[in-house]
């Protein structure tokens, strides 16, 4: 199975965009991504929602009042996680992407926790469509109910998957207690690749006014069910050490998000864990890379990536999207010839340097200015 064309197998984010009508991202995206429609109307909803009941096909899933309440509910998770963040003068807005991102995972929750068989039959016939195809998408195997309970999320860097965690955590805890199973959640976990972004991400909770720790074995008892333990992947092995925790230690019912998880473990291995830790609970997991990691496996641990993220990754806001809403850098790749380095590296490392201070020229001279 080629992972030259794997942007084309995802049957899940198709599945997401055809529950609006729309049978590609370019059409959402042309809808949405003007700044006049980003912020809250006056009914309190958001803009975006405007435009979709305005603009969709009227014949779709989520009909205008679905929309409307999955409005509510992304506005309110939303406004909760930014509210420290707004104290620092400048109010933050979702933008769209973040905004489809969330709308599609109110649907799912929606779905999955009032009827996951109903779920699973729609989500098969989005994979028979695709058998349909004449382009390799055939070779994507029927989900199956274990497949449910995991999310996933193909962001660029940069786009604020952060935010997107965070507002999961909500959107997951309100769906959980509607179906009046929240008291059945055992733990809330964050495994991350390195403790340099475990600490990034305990700050980053704080800012939102989620509770987050360290996972301690000490003191797990007394906090557990509270917040937010946060693990180094790498931490989590068959038995405990002195540096290292059993994945057995975790009941199976937990929250489970992950953040660049293949960079921490490999393949299989990863998925196995992962799975253990939400066999009766959820999982959503972020990355960049994807497609990078996918391309970078070969013969069976390819096909078994393939499969597992095609149908698992939601939303699709790699780094292709991302640069063409402008959101990327313009860069030049110079390959410098190696017989002629000793006399091209000082020029390349001196233009380096002029560029560097040029920058850092404009920002002391007019960085307010530049702000707008």
């Amino acid at each position: 199975m080629s992972a030259a064309h794997f942007a084309d197998k995802l049957v899940l984010a198709e599945w997401a965009l055809r529950q609006l009508g729309i049978d590609n991202f370019a059409r959402l995206s042309e809808m949405l991504r003007a700044p006049e429609f980003e912020g809250w109307a006056e009914d309190g909803g958001s803009k975006f929602v405007q435009q979709l009941v305005l603009r969709l096909p009227k014949n779709r899933a989520i009909s205008d009042e679905m929309l409307r309440d999955y409005d509510t509910n992304i506005v309110g998770h939303w406004k909760h996680i930014t509210g420290k963040r707004n104290l620092q003068g400048q109010t933050l807005y979702p933008l769209y992407f973040q905004y489809l991102g969330l709308l599609f995972t109110e649907h799912y929750l929606e779905r999955y926790f009032r009827d996951a068989e109903d779920l699973l039959n729609s989500l098969n016939e989005a994979v028979n469509a695709f058998k349909n195809k004449a382009d390799g998408r055939s070779q994507i195997d029927l989900f199956t109910t274990d497949d449910l309970n995991k999310l996933a999320f193909w962001m660029a860097t940069g786009s604020g998957k952060t935010l997107l965690m965070h507002c999961h955590i909500r959107q997951y805890l309100y769906y959980l207690g509607k179906a009046g199973k929240r008291k059945d959640l055992n733990r809330i976990i964050l495994l991350t690749p390195n403790e340099g972004l475990s600490r990034q991400h305990k700050e980053e909770f704080e800012l939102s006014g989620i509770e987050a720790e360290f996972y301690d074995r000490e003191g797990a008892t007394l906090f557990t069910g509270r917040g937010v333990d946060i693990i180094d992947i790498h931490k989590l092995r068959e038995t405990s050490g002195e540096k290292t925790v059993a994945v057995d230690t975790f009941e199976g019912n937990n929250l489970v998000l992950v953040d660049e998880g293949h960079r921490g473990a490999g393949g299989e291995e990863w998925m196995d864990k992962r799975a253990r830790l939400c066999a009766d609970g959820f999982s959503f997991e972020y990355s960049a890379t994807f497609g990078q990691a996918i391309k970078a496996a070969s013969g069976a641990k390819q096909k078994t990536l393939t499969q597992t993220y095609a149908k698992c990754i939601l939303f699709d806001y790699s780094y292709k999207f991302f640069y063409n809403d402008g959101y990327g850098k313009d860069f030049n790749i110079l390959n410098l010839a190696e017989e002629h380095e000793d006399e091209t590296r000082p020029l390349y490392l001196t233009a380096c340097l002029l560029s560097f201070y040029q920058q850092c020229r404009r920002f002391a001279d007019v960085g307010a200015a530049l702000v707008p």
